[in-house]
This record gives C-alpha cells, sequence and structure tokens, in this order.
C-alpha cells in the first residue's frame, strides 16, 4: 500500500476475507468488510477511525461532464437522426482479470435478443456500448443487423460513454463498470442480469433498476465470488451454464415492459439469425 511506503501516519483499510499480517503491517485502522450494505456505505463507515461522519444525509454518484462532451453525444443523436426515438443501451461485456470474463451473458444471447428486438420494434434503436475488448462482438452484431437502427458508437472515453447514456430510454448489463456508469447518469429502465459476482456492495447505487434473477446462482451469490482477490469459483463449463440458465425471454419481456413495447406479431425472419 503506497500509504505506507510514504510514511502515513493513518493507513485505512476494510478487513476482506484475505486479510492477514502483510495486511496489518501495511494498515494501522480497519473495520470489516459488510457485504450486507454498498461499498458507497463501507466507504462511509471508515469516516469514523478519522473521528469524521458524513456531511450529506444521502451521496450520490456524480459524473460532472464538459460541454463538449455533452456536443458530443448531441451530435452523434442529431448525425444518425435519433431524436425523439426510444434509445436501448447495453453492454455485453465485463472485467477482463481473473476469470470475471466468464460472467457475461452469452454472446449468442445477446445476438438473439437484438435479431428478436428487431424483428419486433424496429423503432427501436440499440447503442453498443463498450471499447476494443468487445469490438469483436459488436464487429458481428454490426453485421447481422445491417439495415437496422443498432450502433456501436467509438466513445473515446468513459465520459464520452456517459454523455451518451444521458439519451438512453433504458440499458443492460451484468455488473460491470458501465452498469454503474449508467447508474450515476441516471439512465431509466436500467436492467442487471444477474451474475455470480453480483452482491449488495455493486449493486446500481440509487437508480431504479429491474434485477433479472440467475436461477442457477440462486441466491448463493457470496458461494461464488468474495473480494478475496480469488476467482469466481466453479470450471469454465459450470460458468458458462450458470450465465445461459437466464433466458432471452426473460430480458425481452422485462425490456418490452420497461419501454412499454406494443405487443407486435414478428414478421416472418428475412435477415440471417445470430451467430452461435
Amino acid at each position: 500500500m503506497p500509504s505506507r511506503f510514504i510514511n502515513a501516519r493513518t493507513r485505512l483499510s476494510h478487513e476482506y476475507e484475505g486479510h492477514g499480517l502483510l495486511d496489518r503491517v501495511l494498515v494501522n485502522r480497519t473495520i470489516p468488510q459488510d457485504y450486507t450494505i454498498h461499498s458507497v456505505e463501507n466507504n462511509n463507515r471508515l469516516l469514523p477511525l478519522l473521528d469524521k461522519k458524513p456531511v450529506l444525509p444521502c451521496h450520490d454518484f456524480e459524473v460532472f461532464l464538459k460541454p463538449e462532451e455533452f456536443a458530443w453525444a448531441d451530435e452523434f443523436i442529431a448525425n444518425h437522426q435519433l431524436s425523439g426515438r426510444k434509445i436501448f443501451g447495453l453492454h455485453l461485456g465485463s472485467g477482463g482479470t481473473k476469470n470475471l470474463k466468464l460472467k457475461r451473458w452469452p454472446s449468442c444471447y445477446w445476438g438473439e435478443l437484438l435479431h428478436r428486438l428487431n424483428q419486433d420494434h424496429p423503432e427501436l434503436v440499440i447503442l453498443l456500448f463498450g471499447g476494443p475488448e468487445e469490438q469483436r462482438e459488436h464487429e458481428e452484431i454490426l453485421d447481422y443487423s445491417k439495415g437496422s437502427s443498432v450502433y456501436a458508437p467509438n466513445t473515446r472515453n468513459l465520459r464520452q460513454a456517459a454523455a451518451l447514456m444521458k439519451h438512453c430510454h433504458a440499458f443492460a448489463s451484468v455488473d460491470t463498470a458501465l452498469m454503474h456508469l449508467a447508474a450515476a447518469m441516471k439512465v431509466p429502465n436500467q436492467i442487471v442480469i444477474e451474475a455470480p459476482t453480483l452482491n449488495p456492495t455493486n449493486l446500481p447505487w440509487r437508480n431504479p433498476f429491474r434485477l433479472i434473477r440467475n436461477p442457477v446462482v440462486n441466491g448463493r451469490n457470496l458461494d461464488y465470488y468474495r473480494y478475496d482477490g480469488r476467482p469466481i469459483k466453479g470450471t469454465p463449463a459450470q460458468l458458462v451454464r450458470c450465465m445461459a440458465s437466464v433466458k432471452v425471454e426473460d430480458v425481452y419481456r422485462t425490456l418490452a415492459d420497461a419501454l412499454a413495447l406494443p405487443a407486435r406479431k414478428a414478421e416472418p425472419v428475412t435477415s440471417s439469425p445470430p451467430p452461435a
């Protein structure tokens, strides 16, 4: 911990499962990690160790964007003639450290969902959020969505992504950094697909959301993953089956309900199905 090496007198930390001798050398004031409350609240619990207390009755996530960042997003919307239309944003990626890629909802499921949305609700605009880690999946989706209102904006950083999220009427993901960014930007109709890594510490903070339950996880999230530096428990095959247990129909119905999409009988499929 850098604070120890610069000889800081007061060094704070939470006690996680992996807390040991080295941690006790590096820090000198600790409190136990509490998995029943959000990380924001866990951090605020450190304040009494400094003889301080929160100043505000509640604390929001806030992203202070520059006028040029809002202008960039406005220009994207104008250039693609998306103003006045319902916009659904999604992030199909996740962290890439340890085995966190295995908490992603299957890309073929995302493809099936978007294929059905394109067929049933061509008026809906779909924005694919992400970076280089999701580029291959985005290219596949764009390839079989030609002629539909599906876009992968080239956001150069999280600030541009945040500005564009202000135009979204819904946003879906597993628990990722972009999930938290969407919560900070108060995107309405936020949808979270439950992964083994989700728990009360990392839910969207102070933004209403709809949780799509994972029947395999079944409330045992902490049996799969804790903040102990270890990967998600389970073999790759087990974790893939876990995420595949959340069905496309569940996400489709949740999104249709959130956006009040009209019931519509799908027309005969004329485009190629999404890749497996």
